[in-house]
């Protein structure tokens, strides 16, 4: 899915001109409340730019556009409004066009300078305008009449574009990635160890632990806060639902068809093969050879009819994900797949079973069950998608607006909240208690938070949640406090009792530790301690084992390969504690080699990546951002 997104950012890097940020930081921006003071037209301003309706439009409707196709192709048309939903488009868009205007300010204040000649050049030398190998003035107008984008909107952006790449050229011109670096980083993340455990379970301790009232009320004077009834509060409220909007707006068939007639790429629905395959992956030290070599034995085999095609991948594919379910990897597009492995399934009849090919994964043989050929999806199949998706964005840029008049009107006319239900047609309803911790839909903490601070009886929102914008009171707030032992006397008991129990294991847990670091045997001390020895081989940093679950903890994972061969530790892992020791660790000179130049591109990103980050999260503190709340 990451390479697929990774290939079609870079294919779609026109359709998405306005996108090419390289990471989105999300951040708390100002949404400013009441009567927005930047000018009707202005979605958002950074520092002292503005951004228009018009130009926020542009913007969501391309990367809305990106991923409508990306689903697609992903989905075969089939993708629902929950979906995009999902993706939450807006902020990625907001996000990325703050981004950008932060880093262009930037890089006008450091005195960078971009010319129309640099715009210019930047056109002439980019190969998605080049015909028979040179620029051509024709396609780069085609290419962006065809995408719907304006000249010299796209030359506004490319502008900014080039901005920011001087900037971060400029970042980013002292780093460096020395091999020493590298050797390091795949030391400490891609070498192997294999590690010998034992597990302690502290309620095989519960047993030994004495129980007596002097010792429990000790217990809960020192502990009496976790025994605290949390402050709880109640609310009464209006829900705004996005329906209650959209039930007032009208979708003509007129603006349905011109949204299909205008977005053919939205509607098309790219060949899709349905096929299984049978992965033979490197294992050990098998040559190439001799894995082209059972390739070939397996597709005999089938071929022979000794063994059907989902037998043989039950049997003998290295897939783990497709093995147990014939080899079967659903239906693919070109995008989905890799080039390599395309272009063999791609030549197959329905049925047909491909000969043994090569990938970068291994030698697969594949098995094409199903072609659905490309076709786009006709208008009167999607005209209500259409309908309701046209219907939804209009609600959604007036959903605001309509809360905020209620809630204005509520409080300027001093309204209970029963009266305005009536009004306005909506349902009042009360909530049940709830505290901060643990507040209940459809509030949230902030909303919890908000009523505590203001007091009873005050107007609050309106606040987005689950069920719409809310306004609503708070009606009742009852205050935090500490029970009496007697009341909790139960819990305080079987607390205690646990607390003891891990204390003692934690007790054997340090003597089995500080007797394994004298060079005892750990198989004898598992015996002398009445427990199992066990061994996790070739555990790799990002590969955990269910059979060693502290491989689950970062802070483990990064000590065992920080330390290596010798170390000894325990660690903590769903209440059972467990000791270990680590046997060797294996370097693989050979694997190094292969992986040492992505290993330095991965760090150079990663620093390069750093040194934005903060540079973001700077400008955002320097720079006023303003979001229109209409957004």
């Amino acid at each position: 899915m990451l390479d697929f997104l990774r290939n079609n950012i870079k294919k779609f890097a026109i359709f998405l001109w306005i996108a090419a940020a390289a990471f989105i930081i999300g951040g708390a921006y100002l949404f400013v409340r009441g009567p927005f003071t930047m000018g009707s037209n202005t979605a958002i301003q950074v520092g002292n730019i503005k951004i228009s309706f018009p130009e926020y439009e542009k913007a969501y409707n391309n990367v809305y556009k990106f991923y409508v196709q990306l689903l697609t192709q992903l989905k075969g048309g089939n993708f629902t409004d929950e979906d995009l939903k999902k993706l939450n488009i807006k902020q990625k868009t907001i996000d990325m066009l703050v981004q950008r205007a932060l880093l262009l300010q930037e890089a006008k204040k450091e005195g960078i300078k971009v010319t129309d000649e640099d715009v210019l050049r930047a056109i002439e030398s980019n190969p998605a305008f080049f015909y028979n190998g040179k620029f051509s003035k024709e396609k780069y107008i085609a290419i962006l009449k065809a995408n719907g984008i304006n000249p010299k909107d796209y030359e506004q952006s490319l502008m900014t574009s080039l901005y920011i790449d001087k900037l971060k050229a400029k970042l980013f011109k002292n780093i460096r990635v020395t091999d020493q670096e590298a050797r390091r980083f795949f030391e400490k993340n891609y070498t192997t160890v294999d590690v010998e455990f034992t597990q302690f379970n502290p309620a095989n301790f519960k047993r030994a632990v004495k129980v007596k009232d002097k010792a429990l009320k000790e217990y809960y004077g020192k502990h009496k806060n976790d025994y605290r009834v949390p402050t709880k509060i109640k609310f009464k409220y209006l829900a705004i639902p996005l329906s209650y909007v959209e039930k007032d707006i009208n979708v003509t068939d007129n603006e349905t068809k011109k949204f299909y007639e205008e977005h053919p790429r939205f509607f098309y629905v790219p060949l899709r093969i349905r096929v299984a395959h049978i992965l033979i992956a490197k294992k050990d030290n098998m040559t190439d050879k001799q894995l082209k070599e059972k390739a070939e034995k397996i597709y005999k085999m089938i071929m022979d009819k000794k063994i059907t095609f989902k037998e043989a991948a039950k049997r003998f594919s290295n897939d783990r994900f497709t093995k147990n379910v014939g080899g079967d990897l659903g239906y693919v597009t070109k995008d989905m797949v890799l080039k390599s492995f395309w272009n063999h399934i791609v030549e197959l009849k329905k049925g047909e079973i491909s000969k043994p090919f090569k990938t970068k994964f291994g030698y697969h043989i594949a098995m094409v069950e199903d072609i659905k050929k490309p076709f786009e999806r006709p208008y009167d199949s999607v005209k209500n998608q259409i309908k309701e998706y046209l219907r939804t964005a209009e609600a959604k840029k007036k959903w605001f607006i309509v809360a905020d008049k209620i809630f204005v009107y509520i409080r300027d006319h001093h309204l209970t909240l029963d009266s305005a239900a009536k009004k306005y047609r909506l349902k009042i309803r009360e909530s049940d208690s709830m505290s901060l911790k643990k507040p209940e839909a459809p509030f949230t903490s902030e909303m919890v938070q908000n009523a505590l601070l203001t007091g009873k009886d005050v107007l609050l929102g309106p606040d987005l949640s689950n069920d719409g914008y809310l306004i609503y009171k708070m009606i009742d707030k009852k205050q935090s406090y500490i029970p009496k032992f007697e009341t909790v006397k139960k819990k305080v008991k079987d607390d205690y009792i646990d607390f003891e129990a891990e204390r003692l294991a934690k007790e054997k847990v340090k003597e089995f530790l500080d007797e394994l670091k004298k060079d005892k045997d750990f198989k004898e001390l598992c015996s002398q301690f009445g427990l199992k020895a066990e061994v996790v081989d070739k555990l790799g940093k990002f590969t955990p084992s269910d059979k060693f679950p502290c491989s689950y903890k970062e802070d483990v994972m990064d000590a065992i390969f920080s330390k290596g061969e010798g170390y000894k530790g325990i660690c903590q892992y769903k209440g059972k504690l467990y000791v270990f020791d680590v046997l060797n660790k294996k370097f693989d000179e050979g694997e190094f080699e292969k992986l040492k130049k992505s290993i330095k591109q991965q760090l150079l990103a990663q620093e390069e990546n750093e040194i934005l980050e903060k540079l973001i999260e700077r400008l955002k503190k320097e720079i006023k951002i303003k979001i229109n709340p209409k957004l």
